[in-house]
């Protein structure tokens, strides 16, 4: 009779011949609407000055839980877009650094280095920020949804570290791909055509 994130108090159901509200119907046909009109020709037998208000289950469960399906959405939506953000912001700051040690990786690869070990040294960096901010990230989102978003919820399921993990593989497998691009990109040039000029 109620939604998760109301406390079930104590309730009776009032059974009544005089009285009666409500008959709940279960259903098993393939034609709903000639069963729906069945219901009203024996609705009529019992009530004819009231109409047949039906509504099936499932969309009253719905019905109730509309607003968690739309911050839902509007949550989803801004992870989405912040996640985005984020994903330009991290390349932009990838093709940066690349750019900017350019000479650096070409002398590398001059003396011998290779390609493994260049996008080793390139990628070290971005890696290790990526852990500083998933150190900091997974407790705070953890206190946030425990403290704040679960809080509120009776009967919610409380948020578990496979959770978390689920973030942060997800930006590993956005964040990877991109770090690794740049940087095999910056490790297969030629160092002839980068230090010409020098």
């Amino acid at each position: 009779y109620g939604t998760a994130d109301k406390k079930i108090e104590p309730f009776v159901f009032l059974y009544s011949n005089e009285e009666a509200n409500y008959v709940n119907v279960k259903i098993v046909s393939t034609d709903l609407v000639g069963t729906m009109s069945k219901i009203e020709t024996i609705w009529t037998k019992f009530d004819n000055f009231h109409p047949v208000n039906a509504m099936f289950y499932d969309d009253q469960i719905k019905k109730a839980y509309n607003d968690y399906a739309a911050m839902i959405k509007v949550i989803g939506f801004l992870s989405f877009l912040a996640i985005c953000i984020a994903s330009l912001g991290l390349l932009g700051m990838v093709v940066f650094t690349t750019e900017a040690r350019l000479k650096e990786i070409s002398i590398r690869k001059v003396m011998g280095a290779s390609e493994m070990k260049l996008i080793y040294l390139l990628s070290k960096g971005f890696l290790r920020l990526l852990l500083i901010s998933a150190m900091i990230g997974l407790p705070v989102t953890y206190l946030f949804f425990d403290n704040i978003i679960l809080a509120e919820i009776q009967y919610g399921t409380p948020i578990t570290i496979s959770d978390l993990l689920i973030g942060v593989v997800i930006i590993l497998v956005i964040a990877l791909p991109m770090i690794g691009s740049q940087t095999l990109k910056v490790a297969k040039a030629n160092p002839a055509s980068v230090l010409k000029a020098e």
